[in-house]
This record gives structure tokens, sequence and C-alpha cells, in this order.
């Protein structure tokens, strides 16, 4: 009798914390990332040779030597369409691959995450590589991936610090830490 009185009242609390440890409900940063598009404001993205010499055969960028082994490749209205924000810089000695400015809505894919850390219980600061997927031929095989800051300047050795907000249950980016 005290066996089948204690079985109702533990048994229903033994579900229940057995279902909130199988459930996905905890943070993870490439649900957060992959699940919804990104709002990617003057943020950088490095591009390969491959990806500048297929933009300039497509048309989305001309390309201008500037000496010193320094090019840059003028946006034209296809490659601004694409969300691409400012010229590309091709041989800057300081980030040494080319580059480019993007502005826009982009669903992106998470490559690796960092570390991970509580800003409070409802904020998170995760530094994540991710790929930004532009929807070119130019850049289905290898997407671009964004730049983190380090010492103040764009660096692309360095992840990118997302900030997530918990919001009714679900974690969503609420925007890039510089």
């Amino acid at each position: 009798m005290v066996a089948k009185i204690l079985l109702r009242l533990v048994g229903p609390s033994l579900v229940f914390l057995m279902l909130v440890g199988c459930s996905s409900g905890g943070f993870s940063a490439n649900g957060a990332l992959e699940s919804h598009p990104v709002q990617l404001d003057g943020e950088q993205v490095v591009l390969d040779q491959g990806e500048v010499d297929c933009g300039a055969h497509d048309d989305l960028w001309d390309i201008t030597p500037l000496g010193d082994g320094r090019s840059v490749a003028r946006l034209t209205k296809k490659g601004r369409d694409l969300q691409f924000s400012d010229d590309i810089q091709i041989g800057d000695p300081v980030i040494g691959a080319p580059y480019a400015q993007i502005h826009g809505t982009f669903p992106v894919r998470v490559m690796q995450v960092g570390s991970v850390r509580d800003e409070d219980p409802f904020t998170k600061l995760a530094d994540v590589k991710v790929a930004v997927r532009i929807d070119h031929n130019c850049f289905q095989n290898n997407p671009p991936v964004l730049m983190g800051i380090r010492h103040g300047q764009f660096d692309p050795a360095t992840n990118p610090v997302f900030r997530f907000k918990l919001d009714q249950e679900q974690w969503t980016v609420d925007q890039i830490v510089h």
C-alpha cells in the first residue's frame, strides 16, 4: 500500500525528469545558427581565388590592379544584388586572402563550434566558424567563411563571436559581438 502511494507521488516526477534530460531544449549553437537565416551587417567574408575568378567571369565584379600585388574587384549590380556591400579587396598584406563585405540576411552553415560561455541565464556567447551561403553558382562548392575580430581588426584566423538569447524556450541569434 505504501509502495503504491510512493509510486503515485514519485512516478510522474521521475518520468518528467527523464523527459527533460532527453529533450532537445538545451542550447545548440548549430541549431540556433542553421535554423534561421542570420542578419549580417557590414561583416567580412573570406573568398578563395576560384570564387574571385568565377565572380569576374560571371560579371559580379570587375578586377582592377592597384600595383604591389593588390587589386580591387569593383562590384557590379549583379554583385550588389547578392548582398555584397563593398568592393572585393585582393592582395591585402594584413588579411592575406581576398575578402568582401556583406550586408543582409543569409543562411549559414556551422563548420566548427569553439568555446561557449554564459553571460547570464538567458544569454550565451559562442565563437563559431561559419560559412555564409550565397545563392550563386560561384559560391556553392566552398561558401565564403565569416571573419571574426582580433585586436580590433577582421582576422580570417579568428571565429566570430555570436550572442544568443533565450526567447520563449528557443535560442536565437541576437548579434555578432565585436
